[in-house]
C-alpha cells in the first residue's frame, strides 16, 4: 500500500522539489510492519502540503494537524497521481480545508480540515512581579504562545529587559508588553552617549519622562543642566548627535 503513495506528486508548481523529496523520503522511512490505512497517509499528505505555504519565523515553532477522516469513506490505495489544493483565496488560515483527490480510476476526492497553529517565543514573567521591580533575568523566561492570541508589542530578547522597570504588576505566564514596563524611567540617571561618526561623548544626565526603547526621550545633563532630546537604545542609555 505505502509503494502507491511514494509515487504521488504536488500538483502544484509552488511546492519545492526539495519539499517533495522530503515527503518521499519521510513515508519511505516508515517500516512496513507500522503501515496504516489510506486515511492516515492521506491525513499525512494534507500537513505537508500546508506546511510548505506557512508563513514562520526562523524561532517560531509550527503544529499542523489535520483532522481524522472516517473510516467509513471507502477511499483505496491511490495507484497514480494524488493531487492537493487549497480552495478559496489558496492562503493557509488558522483552520484551512485541503482538496485531495487521486485521479485514477475509479477516483476519489475530499476535503481534508487541517488545523494549523504558529507560536512565537515571548519573554514572559517567571513569577508574579511586583510594580516598580527593576528587572533580572531570572525573573523572566521564554515562553511560546500562540501568534493569534499575542497582542501588542512584545519582547523576544530576554537580555534585553534587564534593568527596565515594571510600571504595573506582572503576572506569570503572560507576555510583558512595551507599555507594561518603562527602559528609562522618569528621575532615573542615565548615560548620555553623543555621537558623531566616528566619534562617542559620554556624560551623564536625569531622564524628565518615562521611555521605552526606540523612544525619543527629554533629559536633562548633569552637569550644565540642558535638556536636550535623545533615544533610548537600551537600559539607562540615552544616544544624541552632535
Amino acid at each position: 500500500m505505502l509503494n502507491g503513495f511514494l509515487r504521488q506528486t504536488y500538483s502544484r508548481s509552488r511546492l519545492t522539489q526539495k519539499t517533495l523529496t522530503g515527503l518521499v523520503l519521510l513515508l519511505a522511512a516508515l517500516p512496513l510492519a507500522a503501515q496504516t490505512s489510506p486515511h492516515h497517509e492521506i491525513r499525512r499528505y494534507a500537513e505537508e502540503y500546508v506546511r510548505d505555504f506557512v508563513h514562520a519565523g526562523p524561532d517560531d515553532k509550527v503544529n499542523i494537524e489535520a483532522a481524522s477522516i472516517d473510516t467509513r469513506l471507502q477511499l483505496t490505495e491511490c495507484p497514480g497521481m494524488l493531487t492537493a489544493d487549497i480552495r478559496g483565496s489558496g492562503e493557509v488560515r488558522r483552520n484551512t480545508h485541503v482538496f485531495v483527490q487521486c485521479h485514477e480510476q475509479p477516483g476519489w476526492s475530499l476535503f481534508v480540515p487541517v488545523r494549523v497553529r504558529v507560536l512565537k517565543p515571548v519573554v514572559t514573567a517567571a513569577t508574579p512581579i511586583s510594580r516598580n521591580t527593576l528587572l533580572q533575568p531570572a525573573q523572566l523566561q521564554l515562553s511560546y504562545q500562540d501568534e493569534v492570541l499575542v497582542r501588542g508589542d512584545v519582547f523576544d530578547n530576554i537580555q534585553a529587559l534587564a534593568g527596565t522597570r515594571s510600571k504595573r504588576d506582572l503576572r506569570p505566564g503572560r507576555p510583558i508588553l512595551a507599555n507594561q514596563l518603562c527602559v528609562v524611567c522618569k528621575d532615573d540617571k542615565v548615560t548620555i552617549v553623543a555621537e558623531n561618526g566616528g566619534l562617542s561623548i559620554r556624560t551623564t544626565g536625569i531622564a524628565d519622562e518615562d521611555g521605552t526603547f526606540n523612544e525619543n526621550i527629554r533629559v536633562r545633563n548633569s552637569r550644565s543642566g540642558r535638556q536636550i532630546q535623545g533615544r533610548i537604545s537600551e537600559a539607562g542609555i540615552v544616544r544624541v548627535g552632535l
